[in-house]
């Protein structure tokens, strides 16, 4: 049967360019991860029959197997696309316009620049799961990964998609009223990280978009002032509607998640998409969530769990039973990391656990984050990489998602927490706070150590994330495991807790005038009261 010529979308609108934005427009090198299951031939057809040629895009398409299946995949997806579709081969780069197709019984994984093929030894496992390819594109292509989840049972996926989008990449799920089964791009729509969600050819016409307009922002010109100027009026836009302060945060940072915003919105110039949130408020709380969106996981990284349970069993030994255990978990998102250090705890403790005063702090700024990891209820996926002895034990299943068992929920404490703005909890054993430093500016990231410090006991221990340090206060902590990022606390340095503060300037960029402010008050009180909120520390 001859191939069918791809149908292209239709010509994209010019006044979208990115040549609409000063600075040189980003060379980018996209991969883009495509995860199906069952009704999954016909989506796939739908997509790749819809790709446009010359975009430049790399497409790896993982669809759940039987592992004794012999996949005829290639073959049939080769009738409906002249892009060249393959098996992929292990430690092959991917290259631009090819689609490769996983073998049956294999993971793949983006490392290195290659596609590497990899068996999984856990049977219960969907393969090739979408999950692992996901966020291997998330670690290695950060804001040029793209994931798509197709039709399909079950919640594959949803992870991945998460990571991708906290590395700043784009998310697609296809629209469940379009696919044959629905539970896949269901469950990663529930992760209120999906940025499109749409019918297989809309996807492949956005995808076009994506290559040709995708806006770029001057962040490294110094000379430039006025984008600089422009985003601290969009940060300022944001604390007044969400209470959130971002002006710590990496610029680098921040410039990704607005032209992630700005290219969903469509909207040409920076100064376009100031006027817009003014006219779409809610506009800035969609920002806002993109900014906050964290990888989490239960047990994640499983060298770096392995070295802490060794701190666990330290921090236990230093106590009787009856005394009090206490640890704070501050950026903790949907809750896994929590949960996941409560449970290390407790095989820890064994059958003493009930023995000893235990508290467990989790704390966000995103409210519906934590909502999410107050009722601790998880898909499948979502513990699809656990024990499964771990599940067992500590999971109760509710139709097709489990629940995180009331021995481990009753010790951890939910509290939304602002840490530039909130006090620290006191009197720690351990602070575990991975992925949250590595945001933030070098002078916040100070701030935050020496808040740490003065939050923890004397041999009080700090975890952190692979990619995170103590650079910035290395005064105040020793590296006791440092590939895996478990610092002490120094006891012989002193303790000061550290001034909190948001922005330079109030929100709304100026002080109160006299006619803002109560009757017989004067301007000197509301300077006064600026300055307070600003420098003096909470108590």
């Amino acid at each position: 049967m001859p191939r069918k010529s791809p149908k292209v979308p239709k010509s994209i609108d010019p006044k979208l360019s990115a040549d609409n934005f000063s600075g040189d427009r980003k060379s980018h090198h996209y991969v883009v991860g495509i995860g199906a299951s069952a009704g999954g031939l016909e989506a796939l057809s739908s997509l790749v029959s819809h790709l446009a040629p010359g975009l430049g895009m790399a497409y790896v398409v993982v669809q759940h197997l039987s592992p004794s299946y012999k996949s005829m995949l290639p073959q049939l997806l080769s009738r409906e696309t002249e892009l060249p579709v393959m098996e992929i081969v292990h430690g092959q780069p991917p290259l631009p316009d090819t689609i490769y197709i996983t073998p049956p019984n294999r993971n793949v994984l983006l490392k290195g620049g290659k596609l590497e093929l990899m068996e999984s030894p856990r049977e219960v496992v969907p393969k090739p799961s979408a999950n692992l390819l996901f966020s291997s594109l998330a670690d290695e292509c950060k804001d040029d990964a793209i994931g798509i989840v197709l039709s399909g049972t079950g919640s594959d996926g949803s992870n991945g998609i998460r990571a991708i989008k906290a590395a700043g990449g784009f998310t697609f799920a296809q629209d469940p009223l379009s696919a044959r089964y629905d539970g896949m791009p269901r469950s990663a729509i529930e992760t209120g990280c999906v940025d499109w969600i749409q019918t297989p050819e809309k996807i492949a016409e956005e995808l076009a978009r994506l290559s040709h307009d995708r806006p770029v922002l001057p962040i490294e010109d110094p000379k430039e002032d006025l984008p600089l100027s422009a985003l601290k009026r969009l940060l300022a836009k944001v604390r007044v509607r969400t209470k959130l302060d971002f002006s710590g945060y990496k610029e680098t940072t921040l410039w990704r998640r607005v032209e992630r915003r700005l290219f969903a919105n469509r909207m040409p110039t920076l100064d376009a998409y100031l006027a817009f949130v003014d006219q779409h408020p809610e506009e800035l709380d969609r920002l806002a969530k993109d900014v906050l969106i964290s990888v989490t996981a239960f047990l994640r990284d499983r060298e770096s769990f392995s070295t802490l349970e060794t701190v666990l069993n330290d921090i236990v030994g230093r106590k009787n039973k009856g005394d009090e255990i206490r640890i704070w978990v501050p950026g903790c998102a949907t809750g896994e990391e929590a949960y996941s250090i409560a449970i290390l705890l407790h095989q820890v403790l064994g059958n003493d656990f009930d023995q000893y005063r235990i508290q467990l702090f989790a704390t966000d700024v995103d409210t519906d984050a934590m909502q999410f990891a107050r009722r601790g209820i998880y898909s499948a996926a979502s513990l699809a990489e656990l024990d499964p002895q771990i599940v067992q034990r500590y999971f109760r299943p509710i139709e097709d998602r489990y629940e995180i068992s009331r021995t481990i929920r009753d010790v951890v404490l939910f509290a939304r927490q602002d840490l530039v703005l909130d006090p620290p909890f006191l009197r720690l054993d351990l602070i575990s706070c991975r992925n949250v430093l590595i945001y933030l500016q070098p002078s916040l990231q100070a701030r935050i150590l020496s808040l740490f410090h003065y939050a923890l006991l004397p041999e009080g221990r700090l975890f952190l994330g692979k990619s995170e340090s103590v650079a910035q206060q290395d005064l105040l902590f020793v590296p006791e495991h440092k590939e895996e990022r478990v610092f002490r606390r120094r006891a012989d340095s002193i303790s000061n807790l550290p001034s909190t503060g948001g922005l330079q300037i109030p929100a709304s960029g100026e002080l109160p005038t006299p006619s803002s402010l109560s009757r017989g008050a004067t301007r000197e009180h509301a300077i006064i009261k600026a300055a307070a909120r600003i420098y003096v520390p909470p108590a």
